[in-house]
């Protein structure tokens, strides 16, 4: 059937070729078709050849030679072999070629396009010469493309099957110095196109090449000019040498980069629809190797051994971008600040000028856009985009900051430090960051802080660096929320090397959770922090916090945080060194921020202060310790400040106490000062100047208040409880020394308060060398001004101990003797009173101190003026004055009140025993009538209390002085006289009737006295007034008085034996009624006149009787 069907064919093309006009057609074509061929391989190669080279040249402007040039007419292809373009100037070749064929497609005839079938161009080579900045060997040839006019329609055309082999391509950089070059270069475009055609490709995208010893490869798929327009290109570059490149980084660089290396394996897919935008997505990875970043001086500033990029179909040209991932192993990064306070970092480039050109002229980006089709308004903001990033891993990391030139020197770093971040969401329309989990397992913190240097200069700081943290304009910060944080493993090291001995602080491990923080005004997080400090110390922080404003609610729990790495910051200020001690509580920290960034809130909760010991630096005595000092119940309040502590408990402390030779209080030698430096504050130094005269006190002068009341915050503390305390006081101001123990020291203080109006009560108990000691009262110290009112009392202390004091401020040591004392101290507005009552049993006083302050004290005449019958002293020393008093002190007035007690007992014994025990200076004298010798009502009041103060003080004896005076006693014994004479005429009156009386006590009324006087009068032997008839006159009583006392002699025998009758008078009360026994009662020579000032005798009569005790 099929060979029927050729037949009857083939014999058709017969007849119709057959025919005459047909045959002539066909002969005709046939020698056209011949003379194209002969034409096209004979003539046209020479034609192509010559013009080519002619045109070439002219236009280029470089000497063009072509090898030679192959035409098939029949298959429409063209080849070139070996054609070469020299430089305008000199021998050298700018570009060459071994062949290029190109075969043109019959289609191009029905398409009135060219239509290319294949291209084939080999071992291409170009060189390129980068003059300077701005001048390259091929500008004449950009600038002859760009005058060519623009074609009015888009050209139509189609070349499939582009390939290019052993392409080189040579870049000689004389600005830079430096020389590239491009070699093994293959490309392969399966198809560019305009049209529609239907041509075999057998060539698939494809761009390899060695760029500076280092392979690259694109290769993919195209359809540029389809519907919708699609093209997917792979990307790989392998350990590509980025150091031949940074020379092009614009401007000047003050970097060195010895070694960085790239890796890209990236697919990129391109795809564009009609009225649609067009959509890149990029897969694959990214890596940068072996970066070494130094500065000038080749420090390192980065390092770098590999940062991995993995892309996901990442949308380059939509507004949301997305990294898979990001993997950073092993950086480390070295940053430090310079001398005038500016980083490594900072200016590792130096930016080039502006141009002024693109200063002027607009750029593209920056002409206004072409009206557009209306449409709704933008969800964000010209140029917003957001950048979504999966995860960022950094494992093995090292980041180093030093200040060596700072204020205050500093290095810190974080080794080997591991960080995960997932699902991170920047957001640059809405201002927003979103990152769903941070996580680290391990890190190792270390900081170091070296010595503050003076002279250091001051860290600059730019215009930018105090402005508020706002993008420009002023616009809003970002917000940043964190739905986890967790950290793990963590250490830090701590160290203060200012100091003369390092202070070291570690934590490790630590532990954090952080829950939902957020940069959001008034948003919450959740903490939980755990950590080791110091070794055996623990801490727990967990609660809410926000950072806008600032916001803290945490519950705090420390327990035995040692706190020894303190002591160097204070161990160069003091003679004592911290042995020991830990920190330990829980409670709530409240802070929030207010309004002008001022804190709110506070703490409430306990704190303890536990197992506290100091020794002495230079003895190493124990100095001060306790077990526990407990807060409880703290409320501590912030802005404005306030205290409140429901209780205070110190128990099982001990205090060393020592006053020095000086008179010095070891507790002022604590601090050192700048004049006595390193002092023991437990053992006696040896004075470097002789000791002061006799000091008058040995405490501390009561400061002056520091604060006006109203400046003292509100502090309150409910309870303050000792406990087991014990106080060991050393006196070494007293030779021989005294050392005394207060043992079992404990009570209650409660109601501390700042509040003006109230008080504390005190109720204190212990012993003092066994003796028992209670102190109870009120007392207000947190007030601007101290209120007082104590009253402290030791009963049954032995005295035989203090027998230094004794020596040194009475001249006696003490042989036995025990000691009781009550004292009631008040302090009111800054004005103390105190009494102090003291009560010595059984005192005996040693040998004489020799060489004592005390001189020659009567001591013992002052303690047979002061003891009782039974041996006991029992005085009060009232003291006082202003504690404003820059000499005011206490123990100064009470020594001063002793030593003068010693004294007055001589000088004015009397008013001694009235100071203690009444009557005063009235006892020293007792006054008569003028010429009398009777003792009177007031008189025998006054004997009675002499006779008491002598029987209670046996060891006393009493010195009576009668006296008398001159001129008041001898007119007083004339008007005796006459009183005699009426009482002796009256009682002789009564005998003659036969009754009976007593001169002394007989009274004589005033009816009476005037007859009984006339009848003396007359039987006078003095001449007297008579009348005419020489008759004695009648006078007056008056009258009669003067002219007896004028006519009456008194002698001084007389005035002598007046006194003598007082002071027997004084005598014999004392010895009949006060039954004071007569060998302590001396009769001392009677005086006339009122003698040498004594004691109580300034305002006395000198009709007297003076005493004076023995």
């Amino acid at each position: 059937m099929p060979n029927a069907r050729t037949e009857q064919l083939t014999q058709s093309v017969r007849n119709f070729s057959a025919k005459p006009a047909v045959r002539r057609t066909l002969i005709g074509l046939l020698a056209v078709i011949v003379l194209i061929g002969l034409f096209g391989y004979f003539a046209l190669p020479g034609i192509i050849k010559s013009q080519a080279e002619q045109i070439i040249t002219e236009k280029l402007h470089r000497q063009t030679s072509i090898g030679k040039v192959e035409v098939n007419p029949y298959t429409m292809r063209l080849t070139i072999h070996d054609m070469k373009l020299m430089e305008p100037e000199g021998d050298l070749t700018f570009a060459s070629f071994e062949k290029l064929m190109v075969n043109v497609s019959y289609k191009s005839l029905l398409r009135f396009a060219p239509v290319i079938e294949q291209v084939q161009l080999s071992t291409p080579y170009v060189h390129l010469v980068r003059k300077d900045a701005a001048r390259t060997n091929i500008d004449d040839i950009i600038e002859l493309i760009n005058s060519q006019p623009p074609s009015p329609e888009p050209a139509r055309f189609s070349a499939f099957n582009i390939e290019i082999d052993k392409g080189h391509i040579e870049l000689d950089d004389k600005t830079a110095q430096t020389k590239h070059e491009i070699t093994d270069l293959k490309l392969g475009v399966p198809f560019i196109s305009s049209l529609p055609s239907q041509v075999e490709v057998f060539v698939e995208p494809l761009l390899s090449a060695n760029v500076n010893g280092s392979p690259m490869l694109i290769k993919g798929k195209a359809h540029p000019f389809a519907d919708p327009v699609n093209a997917v290109v792979d990307l790989n570059l392998d350990d590509v040498d980025l150091t031949d490149y940074l020379k092009y980084v614009p401007g000047t660089p003050h970097f060195k980069v010895p070694s960085a290396k790239l890796d890209v394996h990236l697919t990129a897919d391109f795809r564009q629809e009609k009225e649609k935008a067009p959509a890149l997505l990029l897969s694959g990875n990214i890596k940068l190797k072996a970066l070494q970043l130094n500065d000038q001086n080749d420090k390192s500033i980065v390092k770098l051994p590999e940062l991995a990029i993995t892309l996901n179909e990442a949308k380059v040209l939509s507004e949301r971008f997305e990294i898979a991932k990001i993997a950073i192993n092993g950086v480390e990064a070295d940053i430090s600040r310079n001398a005038n306070g500016q980083l490594n970092f900072e200016n590792l480039l130096t930016p080039p000028a502006p141009s002024k050109t693109a200063a002027s002229s607009p750029t593209p980006a920056q002409a206004p856009a072409a009206p557009a089709t209306p449409a709704a308004a933008p969800a964000k903001p010209a140029g917003a985009f957001t950048l979504a990033l999966g995860e960022l891993d950094i494992s093995n990391a090292a980041l180093r900051y030093s200040d060596p030139q700072g204020e205050r020197p500093v290095l810190a770093s974080i080794e080997k430090f591991n960080l995960a971040v997932r699902k991170v969401e920047v957001d640059t329309g809405k201002k927003t960051v979103v990152v769903d989990e941070v996580s680290s397992d391990h890190a190792g913190f270390d900081l170091q802080q070296g010595k503050s240097r003076s002279n250091a200069a001051p860290s600059k700081k730019t215009a930018d660096s105090d402005s508020p943290a706002k993008g420009k304009g002023g616009d809003a910060p970002y917000t940043v929320d964190i739905n986890k944080i967790a950290v793990s493993n963590w250490s830090a090291r701590l160290e203060d090397r200012s100091l003369p001995k390092p202070a070291i602080t570690t934590i490790d491990p630590l532990t954090l959770s952080l829950q939902n923080l957020s940069t959001k005004a008034n948003t919450r997080g959740q903490l939980d922090l755990k950590a080791a400090v110091n070794k055996n110390g623990q801490l727990a922080v967990n609660g809410s916090v926000g950072m806008t404003p600032l916001h803290t609610d945490l519950a705090l729990d420390f327990k035995s945080v040692d706190i020894m790495q303190l002591q160097p910051y204070f161990t160069d200020q003091v003679n004592i060194l911290l042995t020991r001690a830990d920190i330990s509580g829980k409670g709530k920290l409240q802070v929030d921020q207010g309004k002008g960034d001022a804190l709110l809130g506070g703490f409430k909760g306990d704190l303890t202060l536990g197992n506290l010991a100091t020794i002495d630096k230079q003895s190493s005595n124990d100095f001060l310790r306790w077990k526990s000092l407990y807060f409880g119940g703290m409320d501590v309040r912030l802005a404005p400040f306030a205290l409140s502590i429901d209780q205070v408990s110190l128990s099982d402390f001990f205090a060393r106490i020592i006053i020095d030779p000086t008179g010095r209080i070891n507790l002022q030698d604590v601090k050192r000062s700048e004049t006595v430096g390193q002092k023991s504050v437990t053992e006696e130094s040896k004075p470097t100047t002789p000791n002061p005269p006799v000091a008058t006190s040995k405490t501390v002068v009561l400061p002056p208040p520091t604060k006006a009341a109203s400046d003292i915050p509100p502090i309150k503390i409910k309870k303050l409880t000792l406990q087991g305390g014990q106080i060991r006081f050393t006196d070494n101001f007293i030779k021989p020394n005294y050392t005394a123990n207060l043992m079992k020291f404990g009570g209650v203080v409660s109601g501390l308060s700042s509040d003006v109006n109230s008080n504390a009560n005190v109720d204190l108990k212990g012993q003092v060398n066994s003796a028992p000691l209670a102190i109870a009262g009120s007392i207000n110290p947190l007030k601007g001004d101290l209120t007082m009112d104590l009253k402290a009392e030791v009963h049954g202390m032995e005295l035989a101990p203090l027998s230094p004091y004794s020596g040194r401020y009475i001249g006696y040591g003490i042989e036995k003797g025990k000691l009781s004392f009550e004292v009631a101290y008040k302090v009111q507005d800054r004005v103390l009173s105190a009494q102090n009552r003291l009560i010595l049993e059984q005192l005996t006083l040693g040998d004489k101190v020799e060489g004592s302050s005390a001189g020659n004290l009567p001591v013992n005449f002052a303690l047979a003026l002061l003891r009782d019958r039974n041996g006991v002293i029992d005085i009060n020393l009232p003291i006082g004055g202003s504690l404003d008093d820059p000499q005011f002190s206490i123990g100064g007035i009470i020594v001063k009140v002793i030593v003068n007690l010693i004294t007055k007992a001589v000088t004015a014994p009397f008013a001694l025993i009235g100071s203690l025990f009444g009557g005063g200076e009235e006892l020293s004298n007792l006054e008569f009538a003028v010429g009398r010798a009777n003792i009177d009502d007031t008189g025998e009041t006054k004997l009675k209390s002499m006779a008491k103060m002598l029987t209670d003080r046996p060891a006393l004896k009493l010195e009576i002085t009668g006296r008398s005076d001159p001129e008041t006693d001898r007119e007083g014994l004339k008007q005796a006289s006459i009183d005699r004479k009426v009482r002796a005429l009256k009682l002789k009156d009564m005998v003659s009737r036969g009754q009976s009386g007593d001169i002394e006590n007989l009274t004589i009324t005033p009816q009476e006295y005037p007859a009984l006087l006339k009848r003396v009068y007359s039987a006078e032997k003095f001449p007297k007034p008579r009348n005419m008839i020489g008759l004695q006159k009648d006078i007056p009583v008056d009258e009669m008085e003067k002219l007896m006392v004028t006519n009456t002699t008194v002698s001084d025998d007389d005035l002598t034996a007046l006194a003598n009758r007082r002071a027997q008078a004084v005598k014999d009360w004392l010895l009949q009624t006060g039954k004071i026994p007569e060998d302590r009662l001396f009769l001392l020579a009677s005086k006339s006149g009122p003698g040498a000032a004594k004691e109580g005798t300034a305002n006395a009569k000198a009709s007297r009787v003076d005493f004076s005790l023995k």
